[in-house]
């Protein structure tokens, strides 16, 4: 169960925590197991809000449409506006508060799941920031008062399970919102310009060291920037170009497998062969046969 921070019910305030048994069911249910609701709320204009937490057991979002505020992560502050869209990831100490002049108005979502990890990736943040501009958005509002519907069900397993599905709408929906903001600050992952280093290195090899700096990341943000927006590890996508390029030369031409090899750096046609299998399924030569017919 998510800790609460206690703040005093205004009028038109909401709190809602999903009991531990509509958790559990949903935590192993097949339709909501990647991704449920915890806890779910609304608070206008909530003067003297606050909440510090050393220990975060699930994720929280927070949408601004209102007033101001403040969060403080990863050793810094970060201030909040309306249409600030704040991500508290599991394990990340936080804390917040309203500000004391003009008291942020707030819809906030706890939520888990086995793919909670990898929505809260998707979602593209910058790397040690918590807080990022999207705007105002009638749809995100609209969906996220759908979340609150779910407190009016009686527990009745059907209207949680339709709260996952929505959850998912709205972190899949916050996922363009945020790359278009990223892409917009300069901290967008440039795919394009990333692809364009790998296949001009098709014919020999390239390491993440190269690939990273070309990105101006670490090894590790670039790898785990790049999966979130395309399901790959880097050098596994530099090896799929250098197979689909194989795809290319086996179609165009009736060279040896050892010669297609040859041109995309890879001396040991066996190592080649075994490669290609792995990533399309047949081998060099197989697949020759299937474009024959």
């Amino acid at each position: 169960m998510p800790i609460s921070s206690g703040w005093p019910l205004q009028k038109g305030a909401i709190r809602f925590f999903v009991p531990h048994f509509v958790v559990q069911h949903l935590a192993h249910h097949p339709l909501s197991q990647e991704l449920y609701l915890q806890g779910v709320g609304y608070y206008p204009q909530a003067r003297n809000h606050s909440m510090q937490r050393t220990e975060h057991e699930d994720n929280l979002l927070l949408y601004c449409s209102g007033g101001q505020g403040e969060v403080h992560a990863y050793g810094q502050s970060f201030p909040v506006t309306k249409g600030d869209l704040v991500l508290l990831p599991q394990g990340l100490p936080h804390q917040y508060a309203a500000d004391s002049n003009d008291p942020w108005s707030i819809h906030w979502v706890h939520f888990a799941g086995q793919h909670a990890n990898a929505f809260v990736d998707h979602l593209v943040f910058p790397a040690a920031t918590c807080v990022i501009p999207v705007g105002t958005h009638p749809k995100l509002i609209t969906d996220l008062d759908t979340l609150l519907s779910v407190r009016k069900t009686g527990y009745r397993l059907n209207g949680f399970l339709h709260a996952s599905q929505v959850l998912k709408q709205i972190l899949a929906y916050l996922a363009l919102l945020t790359t278009s903001q990223v892409r917009q600050t300069g901290h967008f992952l440039d795919l394009d310009a990333i692809q364009a280093i790998m296949e001009e290195n098709l014919h020999g090899t390239l390491d993440l060291d190269t690939l990273a700096a070309s990105a101006h990341l670490s090894k590790y943000h670039f790898c785990k920037r790049y999966k979130a927006l395309t399901g790959y590890s880097p050098i596994q996508h530099f090896i799929h170009l250098k197979i689909e390029r194989a795809c290319y030369l086996l179609d165009l031409s009736q060279e040896p497998v050892s010669t297609v090899a040859a041109a995309l750096g890879y001396d040991d046609a066996h190592y080649f062969s075994r490669l290609f299998r792995k990533v399309t399924g047949v081998s060099p030569q197989g697949y020759r046969r299937l474009e024959r017919g």
